[in-house]
C-alpha cells in the first residue's frame, strides 16, 4: 500500500473516505451516504441518512444530516476537542442555543478515535447535527448585526455560568495566548515577531502594552473572561434562518475576554462606510440580552487592534509554511497594520 504522504490530493481524500466510514460505524450510521466537503485543517464530510426520522428541533437542524469532522492531528488536543463538544452539548441542553449539536457514539461518547491501515496514527472524529441556515454575503444590513449581537450575548451568558468539566482545557486568548504562545502554525508567536516588517514593531508593541494593562486590571473573573467562539463574524461562521443568527464552527473556540470575542464581529467591516451603523446594531442586540459595562465597551477597539497584531503574527508564521499563499497573507498583514495605525491615530 502506498504511504499516505506520497498520495495525491485525490488519493488522500479517497483514503480518508475509508476512515470516515469507520467513524460513522461508531455512530451507528453505516448505511448513510456521505460527501467530501473540504479539507482546511480538519477533513469534513456531509452525511445524509437514507431515511431520516423526524425529531424535535426540525426548525434548527436538517433531519438526517450531519457534519463529520476528522480532526487535524496536532492542531487540537483530545482534551480540547472534548471540551468543545461538552460545551456545545451543554448549550443545546441548557439554553437551547442555535449551535451544532454533537451526536453520541453507540458507546455514549461524543468523540471517537479511529485508525485504519494506510493512514498513520489514530484520528479524533466527531459528528454534529447539520444546522439549517445560509451565509449573508451581500445586502448586509444592521438588523443582521443586531441578531448576531443577541446570539453572542446568549453564548457569553451560558459560558459565564457553565462549570468547565475537570481535566479538560482549550487554548487561551489571553495576553500570552495572543502574543507569546503557539499561534497554530508550529511557531511561537514570540518568535514570529522577528518575521514582521520593521515598521510594524513599534505600533504593535504599543497595542500589546495597552491591552496587557487592561487584562491585568480586569483579571479573569466570569464577568469578563470565559469560553468564547473566537471566530464569529458574518463573513465566516454566522448563519441566518428566519431572521435568527446561528453559530457554527467552534473549532477555534477557547478561553478569552468576552469583549475580544465581540470585537471580532466587526473586524471584517472595519473599512465599510456603514461601520458606525453596524457597530451600533451589534451592541444594541448584545445589550438587549447581556449588560456591557462601560469600561469594557470603551476598550472594544483596543481588543480589535490586539487581534490585528495576533493575526499578523499568525500570518507571518503561516507565510513560512505556505509559500504559495505568501502574497495573500502579506495582504492580510498590511490590512491589519493599517487598522492598528488607525486605532492609534484615534486614541
Amino acid at each position: 500500500m502506498k504511504p499516505f504522504e506520497e498520495l495525491s490530493h485525490l488519493g488522500r481524500i479517497r483514503r480518508m473516505r475509508q476512515l470516515a466510514q469507520a467513524a460513522l460505524n461508531a455512530y451507528g450510521l453505516s448505511d448513510t451516504r456521505f460527501k467530501f466537503l473540504r479539507q482546511a485543517g480538519n477533513t469534513l464530510f456531509r452525511v445524509n441518512e437514507a431515511s431520516p426520522t423526524l425529531t424535535t428541533k426540525v426548525d434548527l437542524y436538517t433531519p438526517g444530516q450531519y457534519m463529520l469532522r476528522i480532526h487535524q492531528p496536532g492542531y487540537q488536543t483530545t482534551e480540547a476537542i472534548e471540551l468543545e463538544l461538552s460545551w456545545l452539548a451543554a448549550m443545546c441542553r441548557d439554553d437551547h442555543l442555535p449551535v451544532p449539536e454533537p451526536v453520541s457514539t453507540l458507546d455514549g461518547t461524543l468523540l471517537t478515535q479511529v485508525s485504519i491501515p494506510g493512514i498513520p496514527g489514530q484520528r479524533n472524529c466527531s459528528l454534529l447535527r447539520w444546522v439549517k441556515g445560509r451565509f449573508i454575503t451581500k445586502d448586509i444590513r444592521p438588523h443582521h448585526y443586531r441578531a448576531q449581537g443577541r446570539l453572542m450575548a446568549r453564548l457569553h451568558n451560558h459560558a459565564a455560568s457553565w462549570p468547565t468539566p475537570p481535566g479538560l482545557a482549550k487554548r487561551k486568548y489571553d495576553w500570552d495566548g495572543l502574543f507569546r504562545d503557539d499561534a497554530g502554525e508550529g511557531l511561537l508567536a514570540s518568535e514570529a515577531w522577528s518575521l514582521l516588517p520593521q515598521e510594524y514593531i513599534k505600533p504593535f508593541e504599543l497595542v500589546t502594552r495597552k491591552v496587557k494593562l487592561v487584562m491585568d486590571a480586569w483579571g479573569k473573573g466570569p464577568d469578563v473572561y470565559g469560553l468564547i467562539h473566537a471566530d464569529l463574524g458574518l463573513d465566516a461562521n454566522v448563519l441566518f434562518w428566519d431572521g435568527e443568527a446561528r453559530a457554527i464552527d467552534f473549532d477555534d473556540s477557547g478561553f478569552g475576554y468576552y469583549v475580544y470575542d465581540l470585537s471580532l464581529a466587526l473586524e471584517h467591516c472595519q473599512e465599510d462606510a456603514a461601520l458606525p451603523q453596524f457597530r451600533e446594531a451589534l451592541l444594541d442586540g448584545y445589550t438587549q440580552i447581556r449588560p456591557l459595562p462601560e469600561d469594557q465597551l470603551e476598550h472594544l477597539d483596543l481588543f480589535l487592534a490586539a487581534f490585528c497584531v495576533y493575526l499578523s503574527l499568525w500570518a507571518a508564521s503561516a507565510a513560512q509554511n505556505y509559500p504559495n499563499h505568501k502574497e495573500e497573507l502579506l495582504k492580510r498583514m498590511e490590512r491589519a497594520f493599517r487598522l492598528v495605525e488607525r486605532y492609534i491615530a484615534n486614541c
